[in-house]
């Protein structure tokens, strides 16, 4: 080395990095060198919905914005080995349930290829693999990728086989000519009502699980009727992505805007991987495919720049949604009806089925039962108290981000104001640890393993912080309610049970220790905190009211207050199991 050398030294990463179980998909599908179309934009989309994405690659294809100007087909035996070894490797073999495979998609397919997924049907339908195929034709430039044979094989091999089909419609005219009794041609479509006909009619032709028919190629105007020249459709014009699911007979009409854009290279077969990666994270179509249509509509208006002199991309970077809350417009008279039976939206959340008796499993713990009777061994109570400390800080740091999404500014003041009261708290609690028990963080750190965050404390603040990242200012809202308004309970319960202790029990402690315990219940119970529950309270309502809910974003909200419940329950467990 000479005295121009740097060395630089790579922090080690924090072993409680929060760790995420994927589950995987499988991509059957032809190469686009130009990365905007099949086994690329799969891959692209894969990572976006963090889902694992695994390939067999059925053709090369030299391509580009432009178009195709040639393709070759991997070799059978070739892509034997593929779907063996990917298929050997993460499905086959494992308990049920727990193979990482959840779902193939295929896209561009060669007749050599639909052989060798013929021969793997029987283990697939066993292992319940779900299989989406986007029946891609001709490309966005119009070359063409599927071969009459070959459909007519897909359609007898496969087709029936398939948990869903996601033809665009000039791809469903194919299908409905090559599968209609005596070669009949399909009817005119002059109204929704014809379209939905037609998509039901498909469907039975084809004998798939569930049918969903793109409706790019044939926007409707502002009177329901379809416009038959597409260059001259507008933002006004309507595109209906019709699903017909056979096993429920339930159908379902998906309306967005039509964007009128030559860049639309690779949307069919991000909206297929889409879905796919949807439904493997166990999504039903009902979500997934409005979640799906929402990043293809991200991903083709956030497009800053054209690539390419043909038929652009669109960004595959964008971040998709989480959940169909934030896309599917409502009135919000549905959620009203359902929140006027309780008293209020927290007494919504507290006695919702889901939740009800993971509440009392938190608010009458075992952990304050036994506090409150004095039996709870005093180093049990330290470890809570150091674990605490930990939590404040994060506790703060949520109320950061919730500040940061604020839709007012006396709602972000509010918040900077509670954040002051919880760092006076931490100051006060660290305060207190080292004078009356001799603990100083700065300290003792490296040699108390109890000053560092333990399991449960790690999981529940991972959870909040990935809240607070995703969520908007409600949803952290609610979030954050289950500790103020648990330990308001928490302490009522404690304090009840105290009433009923004999005079003078001390139960395993000294005089002291009991002191400490009484003077924690009592907190909880004064009236700073009554009145930090009843303003609390308030402030909750007030947002669900004067935000315009659906019945899905209602579910999620209840979903986080259980899930944090459940967090709770698990930070107390967690003290009483200590060694």
């Amino acid at each position: 080395m000479t005295s121009k050398t740097r060395i630089y030294k790579i922090k080690r990463v924090n072993e409680s990095i929060p760790k995420v179980e994927l589950p995987a998909v499988l991509t059957i599908a032809g190469s686009d060198s130009s990365g905007g179309a099949g086994i690329e934009a799969d891959l692209k989309t894969f990572s976006a919905f963090q889902v694992y994405g695994m390939t067999c690659i059925a053709a090369l294809t030299a391509q580009n914005t432009t178009g195709v100007k040639s393709f070759i087909k991997t070799p059978q035996p070739f892509v034997k080995q593929i779907l063996d070894s990917v298929l050997d490797d993460m499905l086959y073999g494992y308990p049920e349930g727990e193979a990482p495979l959840r779902v193939i998609k295929t896209g561009m397919l060669t007749s050599e290829a639909i052989l060798e997924i013929k021969e793997h049907l029987p283990r697939l339908k066993q292992y319940g693999i779900k299989i989406v195929i986007d029946p891609v034709m001709i490309s966005t430039s119009g070359a063409k990728l599927f071969d009459d044979e070959g459909m007519k094989l897909c359609v007898k091999d496969l087709m029936q086989q398939a948990f869903l089909i996601t033809p665009n419609f000039p791809e469903s005219e194919t299908l409905y000519n090559l599968t209609s009794a005596n070669g009949e041609k399909r009817r005119s479509i002059e109204s929704l009502d014809d379209f939905v006909e037609y998509v039901i009619e498909l469907q039975q032709q084809l004998q798939c699980e569930n049918l969903l028919v793109k409706g790019g190629h044939i926007p409707f105007d502002s009177n329901l009727k379809p416009i038959l020249d597409v260059e001259i459709a507008n933002g006004e014009s309507h595109v209906f992505d019709v699903l017909y699911e056979s096993s429920t007979g339930n159908l379902s009409i998906f309306d967005s805007d039509y964007i009128n854009t030559p860049d639309s290279h690779g949307t069919g077969c991000t909206l297929a991987s889409a879905i796919a990666a949807n439904l493997a994270k166990g999504r039903n179509l009902n979500e997934a495919i409005p979640i799906s249509v929402d990043y293809i509509h991200r991903g083709m208006l956030s497009m800053g720049k054209k690539l390419g002199f043909g038929n652009g991309p669109l960004n595959h970077n964008v971040p998709p949604s989480r959940s169909t809350s934030h896309i599917l417009e409502s009135s919000g008279e549905e959620v009203r009806e359902i929140l006027a039976k309780s008293d209020s939206f927290l007494e919504y959340l507290i006695n919702h089925p889901k939740v009800k008796d993971n509440w009392k499993k938190y608010t009458q713990h075992p952990f304050v039962k036994i506090l409150a009777e004095n039996k709870l061994p005093f180093d049990k109570f330290l470890y809570f108290l150091k674990q605490d400390y930990h939590y404040l800080i994060n506790y703060a740091q949520l109320h950061a981000l919730a500040a940061s999404v604020a839709p007012t500014y006396q709602q972000t003041h509010a918040q900077a104001t509670i954040i002051g009261e919880i760092v006076t708290e931490l100051e006060r609690h660290k305060a207190k640890l080292c004078k009356k028990f001799n603990i100083d963080y700065d300290r003792d750190m490296d040699l108390d393993i109890g000053l560092n965050p333990g399991k449960a404390c790690l999981e529940y603040c991972n959870y909040l912080l990935d809240v607070g990242k995703r969520e908007n200012f409600l949803g952290i809202k609610v979030a954050l309610a289950p500790c103020l308004h648990g330990y308001h309970e928490a302490g009522k319960y404690g304090q009840e049970i105290r009433k009923q202790q004999p005079v003078g029990e001390l139960g395993v402690l000294d005089q002291e220790q009991v002191d400490t315990y009484q003077s924690w219940l009592d907190d909880y119970t004064s009236d700073w905190y009554s009145n930090a529950h009843n303003e609390g309270k308030k402030a909750l309502q007030s947002l669900a009211d004067s935000t315009n809910l659906n019945t899905m974003r209602l579910e999620e909200l209840v979903d986080i207050f259980n899930k944090v419940t459940l967090l709770e329950v698990n930070f107390w467990n967690e003290v009483l199991q200590l060694e």
